[in-house]
Order: C-alpha cells, then sequence, then structure tokens
C-alpha cells in the first residue's frame, strides 16, 4: 500500500507498532492518519485515543480484518475516525477517500438541513443568514454532534474530545455548552439537542429531514 500511494503521489510515513506511529505522528504531524486496529504493542483504538487527547482535527482512518462490530464501529466513529473498513480492502478505494478528504482543506463548515443552511466557524453561528454569537468549546461541540447525528454520544467522549478531559467536574461545561446551543437552535424546530439519561447527548433531526455537509475555505 506505501509503494501504491506513493505512485499516486502521496508521501508516506509507515510504523509497524503503535508506539512506532505515535512517534511518527508527533514528528511528522501528518495531514491524515490510515490505522489498523490490530498492532503488536497497543490496538488502534489506544493509538487514536492518545492522539484525540490533543488534536481533534487530523482526520483518521480505521480498519481492521478480525474486529469489525458493531461495538467497534461506533466507537471508531465516538473517536472521530471519517471511515471505519474491513479488511482486505481495496487500494484503489482507501486511495479515492484520502483524495478527497485531502483537497478539501480545512475551513468553514457548513450544513443544510432541509431548508435550514447552518455556517459554523470557531465562535459563530449563521443560520439561514441570521448570526448568533457562541463560544469556541460550543461550536466543537456543535459540529461533534452534527456530525453524529442520530447517534447517542456518551458524556465522557464529549468532555473528553472538546475539554479534552472527561473528570465529572467538566460536566457542568458540557451541559451549559448544551444550553445555550438549545437557545440557539430554540426557533428551528427541526433541530434537537436530547439528553439520554446517565448516558449522553444525541442530536436528532425531524422525520424525513436529511442533513449534508461540506467544508471550504474562508
Amino acid at each position: 500500500m506505501k509503494d501504491f500511494f506513493e505512485d499516486n503521489g502521496l508521501e508516506v510515513s509507515v510504523a509497524a507498532t503503535g508506539t512506532e506511529g505515535l512517534f511518527l505522528y508527533t514528528e511528522n504531524k501528518p495531514e491524515l492518519i490510515l490505522l489498523d486496529i490490530i498492532l503488536p504493542d497497543m490496538n488502534g483504538f489506544d493509538v487514536i485515543s492518545t492522539i484525540r487527547d490533543t488534536d481533534l482535527a487530523t482526520p483518521a482512518i480505521l480498519m481492521t480484518g478480525t474486529e469489525f462490530t458493531e461495538t467497534n464501529q461506533i466507537k471508531a466513529y465516538e473517536l472521530g475516525s471519517l471511515n471505519f473498513m474491513p479488511k482486505p480492502i481495496i487500494p484503489q478505494a482507501v486511495l479515492a477517500l484520502i483524495q478527497y478528504v485531502l483537497k478539501h482543506p480545512k475551513g468553514l463548515k457548513k450544513y443544510k438541513i432541509g431548508s435550514c443552511e447552518i455556517q459554523i466557524d470557531s465562535q459563530s453561528v449563521m443560520i439561514n443568514s441570521k448570526e448568533h454569537n457562541i463560544r469556541e468549546k460550543d461550536s466543537k461541540l456543535l459540529v461533534f454532534l452534527l456530525e453524529r447525528e442520530g447517534h447517542i454520544v456518551p458524556r465522557k467522549t464529549l468532555m473528553k474530545q472538546i475539554w479534552l478531559d472527561d473528570q465529572y467536574k467538566n460536566n457542568n461545561l458540557l451541559d451549559g455548552a448544551v444550553t445555550r446551543l438549545r437557545h440557539v437552535f430554540k426557533g428551528y424546530q427541526d433541530i434537537k439537542i436530547e439528553n439520554v439519561y446517565a448516558t449522553g447527548y444525541v442530536l436528532k433531526l425531524s422525520k424525513d429531514i436529511s442533513l449534508s455537509s461540506e467544508t471550504y475555505n474562508l
């Protein structure tokens, strides 16, 4: 796969273990991570979880040959994986996904929910041309929930991803951010952020309403 990717214009660093992968990540700051779950020393989930403690932005694609279960699929997406692929994989398909991700630079997030258009940057949300000022953490939380629309996200996952600390003391920060986001969307009945008792939060859309998204430069 390394040779195939390099033949198609990518610069590739390869690690045979999770420890080596974390070292290369720190040294090289890659634009994308392709990660197997089964590794000799630590599993891929531990690797990406360590990276996500400080880096929520670098896109990651996870893959496995033996651990492709429903539980692991959920775990992969909770850790911010773009895709969780069963092996054997098709190199051309992975290359196409990588090229698509890399040619779309980070920038303003734009979502379309029914007739509602939402643009999100670090400190504001624009809904159908009406601007709402929000906090940076609120913005990250909104994007995280939108990209997992319909899926219950545990509190610990949200606190670790947004505040980089899943200690109990951050529960109030999470609840406060959700309250502010609910206030922003109080006039838009198609979008709801619901509390799941003793579990976490889920962003839901009204029946028959679809969500699409894109990222583009400011």
